[in-house]
């Protein structure tokens, strides 16, 4: 399941602020609809987490979410350049492929069982399958013209149905009386993890709105671009391959930490290096720390954090929290640096955002800590 959803996103993320420009749209129209995928993660994972925790069908949903996502691909073809029917196509769209991410990842953390070396042997078929999507893309796009996206990206919308048709069922266990899962966010330590989500995604919409825009002004093509995606998702491969040997010498927050660092190192660098190849090489690189360690770091705190009732809904949290409100601020705050100070000003201030969650993650380990420590000071 990972590989043929992660294909489509890979598909589709590079490059649809591209398409939309190729249609006629303007900074600011493209600025609204690449906002729009976060907002929808606003209000679909929880619908989504909530229903799958209470009725135990992952799979079912999973199917009409993929079935949903082939037809208003198809729309947004025929919509051309009408800003309104596009606004409304992408967020359905994204609407229904919201159920994706938390159904898959909660499948998986119950399959890992909060092991992070199999969690990340599983879920390096997602980025895999990124690449492929990435590297198929750019050539076909070249070949067939930018206008042809929405029908490639209904083609993997239908594979992304065919195999959740034979995905097997993991009925979550049943839910557990305690503290509701958005109540939890009074713990001041998860408060602040939550906010270095937020943070961490806002810093990265100007990445994933605008960063093949950014490379084809400076005259590269699609197939390189399509590369350059590339070369991050092959090093966060990598990352889920070792990862088990970090996670066990290092421990989670830490590594959360670390990928903060690296975020703004990363997006400073974008921001200084005006296109130049080996800016381009390094700043992909660090993707295997920025998402890769970033990603399984937040995965392994929410198993600790939250029970195997909780996780669709500890799931739609994060993607709520940090993909939704942080995205979609992210895209709005990086269309504005882009359109009035220019394409760096928009990575310089992913970078401030970065360095901002940095600050969270250090609030986030002394509460865990402070909290760990009454923990223990009650034990008999």
């Amino acid at each position: 399941m990972f590989f043929a959803y992660f294909a489509m996103i890979g598909a589709i993320s590079p490059y649809l602020a591209l398409y939309f420009a190729a249609v006629g749209l303007s900074i600011s129209q493209i600025g609204i609809l690449v906002a729009l995928p976060p907002v929808m993660r606003i209000i679909g994972p929880p619908f989504w987490g909530a229903l799958a925790d209470r009725s135990g069908q992952r799979g079912p949903l999973l199917r009409v979410s993929s079935a949903a996502a082939i037809v208003l691909a198809v729309g947004i073809w025929l919509a051309g350049s009408h800003f309104a029917a596009l606004l409304v196509l992408i967020a359905l769209l994204q609407f229904a492929t919201s159920a994706q991410s938390p159904l898959s990842e909660s499948m998986a953390i119950s399959v890992a069982a909060g092991d992070s070396g199999r969690y990340g042997r599983v879920r390096l078929w997602g980025s895999v399958g990124f690449t492929g999507g990435v590297v198929l893309m750019g050539p076909l796009l070249d070949w067939l013209g930018t206008s042809g996206l929405p029908l490639l990206l209904a083609l993997m919308a239908a594979a992304v149905l065919a195999v959740a048709w034979r995905l097997p069922e993991v009925a979550p266990p049943r839910p557990v009386a305690g503290v509701p899962v958005w109540g939890r966010l009074r713990e001041p330590a998860l408060a602040a993890f939550f906010a270095s989500c937020f943070l961490m995604m806002l810093a990265h919409a100007a990445l994933y709105a605008f960063y093949s825009l950014h490379l084809h002004g400076f005259g590269y093509s699609k197939t390189f671009i399509g590369l350059a995606w590339t070369i991050g998702v092959l090093a966060e491969i990598v990352v889920f391959r070792v990862q088990k040997r970090l996670f066990d010498r290092f421990g989670a927050l830490p590594l959360l930490a670390a990928s903060f660092a690296a975020a703004a190192l990363r997006f400073a660098l974008i921001g200084w290096g005006g296109g130049a190849l080996a800016v381009v090489v390094v700043g992909q690189l660090l993707h295997a720390i920025t998402f890769g360690v970033h990603h399984s770091a937040v995965m392994a705190l929410l198993h600790r954090w939250f029970g195997p009732a909780e996780q669709g809904r500890a799931q739609a949290m994060y993607i709520t929290l940090g993909y939704g409100l942080g995205g979609a601020a992210g895209g709005i705050v990086a269309s504005r640096l882009w359109e009035h100070a220019g394409p760096a000003a928009a990575f310089y201030g992913a970078a401030i955002a970065a360095a901002l969650g940095w600050g969270a993650v250090a609030l986030c380990q002394r509460f865990d800590y402070a909290r760990s420590s009454d923990d223990r000071r009650r034990m008999p």
